[in-house]
């Protein structure tokens, strides 16, 4: 049985900002709003999303015999978060601008493993979204923060320019955290209303037909016309409003400074690049992403 004292010091050693300790169950809330939002129409293009729905709910189906969840959230927020000036018309969501987040949360997840002493692939299985696991959903019992509006988990400190692992045990822990208390966007409504395209749904859900983000980066997404207002990566419209964000600090993990400067870069710079040329200039960063055929 691990400790949760234990678990704790590792993490922080590692580098995460929050975490915390869920027991292995079934989501079932969590999975019936997620397979209405399916069934809305929500993601249409996105079909890795239609696939593992129970996995993606439930850990014992992604290693056998798991019995704990520990899940970790660690900032990004750059300068860039905050904005771009209202004439720059080739913008970058802030998380591209660093190292590629799997493989630096990878790393930081196994660190935390090795510390446990795991040894046994069998034991314990890293979860670094492209993983089928409801990673939010588990953030919120763990009591890292809330649903926004926006549909990300914004922690009252780090606000939402955060990103999400896990590691799922097959040990159980002495004790586990309880889920996150309190809504902090009651009576808010700034990214519904800053979100260019209507891309936000009402139930703290996002269209992604309409998503900025999801066409600018999923190479599944429908191409053809339509007005990114300004984005050619990613979209951070419906972070930088957030009354939240605007006095979270900025990130101290030094694996998360930033790579790239987008504003050395036009829009003429993005419609000229080609593939190899963009594959070989951001190798290592999300932008890699917009890259592939």
């Amino acid at each position: 049985m691990f400790k949760i004292a234990k678990i704790s010091e590792l993490m922080a050693s590692a580098g995460f900002d929050a975490w915390g300790v869920v027991r292995v169950g079934e989501l079932s809330d969590a999975k019936a709003r997620f397979e209405s939002w399916l069934a809305e129409g929500n993601a249409p293009t996105l079909h890795y999303l239609h696939r593992n729905a129970d996995k993606r709910f439930d850990a014992s189906l992604l290693l056998e015999g798991a019995r704990s969840v520990v899940v970790g959230a660690v900032s990004y927020k750059n300068e860039f978060s905050e904005g771009y000036k209202a004439d720059f018309d080739a913008r970058i969501a802030s998380y591209a601008l660093t190292s590629d987040y799997h493989t630096v949360l990878k790393d930081m997840l196994r660190e935390v493993a090795t510390g446990l002493g795991i040894s046994d692939r069998k034991a314990a299985k890293i979860c670094v979204d492209s993983t089928p696991l409801a990673e939010k959903a588990l953030a919120h019992l763990a009591g890292i923060g809330w649903v926004g509006r926006n549909s990300l988990i914004i922690n009252p400190q780090l606000g939402s320019f955060m990103v999400l692992g896990a590691l799922v045990l097959t040990e159980e822990c002495d004790t586990y955290s309880t889920p996150y208390k309190g809504d902090g966007c009651v009576g808010c409504s700034r990214c519904l209303l800053r979100c260019p395209t209507g891309a936000i749904n009402p139930n703290r859900t996002i269209n992604t037909t309409l998503c900025i983000s999801n066409r600018t980066v999923e190479p599944s997404a429908e191409k053809g016309a339509f007005d990114t207002h300004g984005w050619v990566f990613g979209c951070d419209e419906c972070q930088s409003c957030c009354p939240h964000n605007a006095i979270a600090p900025l990130h101290t993990n030094q694996r998360f400074d930033r790579l790239i400067t987008p504003t050395d870069y036009n829009r003429t710079f993005w419609d000229n690049l080609s593939t190899e040329e963009g594959k070989t200039l951001f190798e290592g960063t999300p932008l890699v992403r917009r890259f592939k055929e």
